[in-house]
């Protein structure tokens, strides 16, 4: 009998063990998520920034994006023809490839915030926020025309997320 009690006193014993593992494996899961939770947005930012940092280290982008949008509008008759006349909207093909890569480097971003959200490594909030500002930003011709030229090559999710977003705002 005193043999039986000690067997039950490990067994015990050993499952408040396997409880208290379970406990502090569940704990660990939620700090390493919140970590990748916290590395996410530290990235998406830094691919923010870098953007921002294109731009001020390349004002001529605004220049070229400036003529092209311009040139887009003129083109499909949505911009005052005499007006867009006296503006020079001479733009290079340089300068269109230049610009076409700066915008498809955004909308990689985008992509990469959408997966990041889809697998809930990025906050509801926080994408909610994204999504307004690429609502702004995806109207602008020149990225218009990229997105439509470039569509293809991007995850099928993605793609769909961002034709509904356009719906949306035409």
């Amino acid at each position: 009998m005193k043999i039986s009690a000690i067997n039950e006193g490990v067994s015990l014993i050993a499952n408040i063990g396997v409880i208290g593992s379970i406990i502090f494996l569940g704990l660990e899961m939620q700090q390493n998520t919140e970590m990748m939770q916290s590395q996410t947005r530290n990235s998406i930012v830094e691919n923010q920034l870098s953007v921002y940092d294109k731009m001020i280290e390349n004002p001529e982008l605004f220049d070229i994006a400036d003529k092209l949008n311009t040139y887009i509008a003129q083109s499909y008759g949505t911009v005052d023809t005499t007006a867009a006349s006296s503006a020079n909207l001479d733009v290079t093909g340089a300068e269109r490839r230049q610009l076409h890569i700066f915008i498809l480097s955004q909308l990689r971003i985008w992509e990469n915030e959408f997966y990041q959200y889809q697998i809930g490594l990025y906050a509801a909030e926080e994408f909610e926020a994204r999504k307004i500002w690429w609502r702004k930003i995806i109207g602008i011709p020149a990225n218009l025309q990229t997105w439509r030229s470039e569509e293809e090559t991007f995850y099928p999710d993605f793609r769909i997320y961002m034709n509904e977003l356009l719906d949306e705002i035409s």
